[in-house]
């Protein structure tokens, strides 16, 4: 006897994956090390824990999307700084109230014939009204002049979120958690994973009916290998006016200037009937990767 609940999941779930399967063949890309490529979370300083209704929650926190009122989507985004270009698609679907599964590819391309690509694969569980677990599991290619080599990690995330009375017409407070990378490359390589544990939270009220506020941190560390151990964090504010238009700007602190440096950031976003577009810009040191580093992200509810 089949589920009817769990059916019509499984079926979006399968349209998703041809979806994806079809732009990947579509689409052309080159490698930038770089952060989530979803401008929401890009445009708000790269606040990622605790970020709903965005374009890519698989690369940002995987759990905190079960709580979104979203069924199911499927976006796309260009991330694009000088020598690079970065390219992602992935989706989410809802198989019922506590369950949800979520794919994504990205392809990275950079001068000198670069070309990697990662596939992702994620399980959110709503384990009650307030708190949820996600897992990532991740398969990354290298393909470089001078390397070709396969890695597998895994991201594993939470999410909670509690409504508060008495503040604004509606408000609710979200806290998210990830510990990110876990794994190896599947030979030995001069690579390593970068593994870093983030945590964030955010306060989200409506002031009336057709005005809402965000603000949100992150603050995140890099822990592994030494080359790159560090801190980050990350803060933004988000304005969304008559769930139509959304303004957003950011500050991001990155310790190690190479590898993560400080930036400012901005946004706009608009949402008409079940489409979303979203796009951020950079504002970063000329000296460093980021600077004139711009995204713009593109998705679909249904």
């Amino acid at each position: 006897m089949v589920c009817p609940v769990i059916c019509p999941g499984m079926k979006r779930f399968v349209i998703l994956l041809a979806a994806l399967t079809a732009l990947h063949g579509a689409l052309s890309a080159q490698e930038a090390t770089l952060p989530t490529p979803d401008a929401k979370a890009i445009a708000m300083g790269g606040v990622t824990m605790t970020t709903l209704s965005s374009s890519h929650p698989i690369y940002n926190n995987a759990a905190i999307t079960v709580f979104s009122m979203t069924p199911s989507q499927i976006s796309s985004s260009y991330y694009g700084q000088g020598t690079f270009d970065y390219y992602a698609v992935s989706g989410s679907c809802r198989l019922d109230q506590a369950n949800l599964l979520q794919a994504g590819w990205r392809q990275y391309l950079r001068e000198r014939g670069n070309n990697d690509m990662a596939v992702d694969l994620g399980y959110t569980r709503k384990l009650n009204e307030n708190w949820a677990l996600g897992i990532v599991a991740r398969y990354l290619r290298l393909n470089r002049p001078d390397i070709s080599a396969d890695a597998l990690a895994a991201d594993l995330s939470m999410a909670y979120q509690r409504p508060l009375e008495n503040l604004g017409s509606y408000s609710a407070l979200r806290i998210g958690a990830k510990l990110a990378n876990l794994g190896a490359y599947l030979r030995e390589t001069d690579y390593m994973l970068p593994m870093d544990l983030t945590v964030g939270a955010a306060l989200d009220t409506f002031l009336s009916d057709a005005h809402e506020i965000t603000v949100g941190a992150d603050l995140g560390y890099y822990f592994y290998p030494k080359s790159v151990r560090g801190c980050q964090m990350a803060i933004g504010l988000e304005y969304n006016l008559m769930q139509l238009v959304q303004f957003r700007a950011g500050y991001h602190y990155g310790e190690q200037r190479y590898y993560y440096p400080s930036y400012w950031s901005t946004g706009v976003g608009v949402r008409i009937l079940h489409l979303r577009l979203d796009f951020a810009y950079l504002f970063a040191k000329e000296q460093t990767l980021l600077h004139n580093t711009y995204s713009l992200s593109f998705g679909f509810d249904f």
